[in-house]
């Protein structure tokens, strides 16, 4: 039987908000979903890979810059964080430590938004419990890097860190046109923002538009979503990273 290949293109591990670790369809776990290097801390940040198949797996870990244009997210590369080790085989069973090494800090006060790919590495052969179709899955992890003499505001502090605290600051808005109606949303301040649970609340309603994660809004950024049928106008709410409540949007 000859042997297809099936690509499982970016598989994003920060689907899954409430947990520390992710699985996905294949055997590979990977934790934590959202690793952070501040400056005034630490120069790395681990993340762990475990397996728990049956088969040792290849894989490949590379940073890349992330930014957000035209509504699209843009992946480039860069040496400013590299993943040690590139190149991994991970062993039944058994977790292996990439630690994510900021070479080059951000500017006092700047953040820096990068995307960790961990890409399965398809052996040349395939073994005997692997034939048929496979599928060579892609984790994507968001890592984000802030510079000297800040923090990240994200929520999730029982109290304030030390220096400037960066946080986003979200600007809605609802446009109606002919492929139906979109909710662009803008951040405006230093930080992404990462929103879940979003509703829009209408005299006749709450409209859920997303009961788990909606996506990334990264800073200086503009994205957007389609609305659902019928839906035009509303105050929009949603979580914003690692707050515990929803909050209301600013509309623009």
């Amino acid at each position: 039987m000859r042997t297809r290949t099936l690509f499982a293109c970016c598989l994003t591990l920060t689907t899954a908000l409430t947990s520390l670790a992710v699985q996905a369809a294949s055997s590979i776990l990977i934790w934590p979903i959202n690793p952070l290097i501040e400056a005034d801390r630490q120069k790395s940040a681990a993340l762990w890979l475990e397996n728990r198949g049956q088969e040792p797996v290849d894989v490949q870990v590379r940073v890349l810059a992330w930014e957000q244009e035209e509504f699209e997210d843009r992946l480039t590369s860069q040496k400013q964080v590299v993943g040690s080790p590139p190149m991994a085989t991970l062993q039944p069973g058994k977790r292996q430590l990439v630690r994510l090494v900021n070479l080059e800090p951000p500017s006092a006060g700047t953040l820096r938004t990068y995307r960790v790919l961990v890409d399965e590495v398809l052996p040349p052969q395939p073994r005997p419990s692997q034939l048929g179709v496979q599928f060579q899955m892609r984790y994507s992890v968001p890592l984000f890097v802030v510079g000297p003499g800040a923090y990240l505001d994200d929520g999730a502090r029982d109290a304030p860190g030390q220096g400037q605290p960066l946080a986003p600051d979200l600007r809605y808005r609802v446009v109606d046109g002919s492929n139906g109606a979109f909710l662009y949303l803008r951040n405006l301040g230093p930080a992404p923002a990462r929103l879940s649970q979003v509703d829009l609340s209408r005299d006749s309603g709450k409209q859920p538009l997303a009961e788990g994660l909606l996506g990334y809004v990264l800073p200086g950024a503009q994205m957007r979503w389609p609305l659902p049928a019928g839906v035009r106008s509303g105050q929009v709410q949603a979580r914003i990273n690692e707050s515990r409540h929803k909050q209301p949007l600013a509309a623009e």
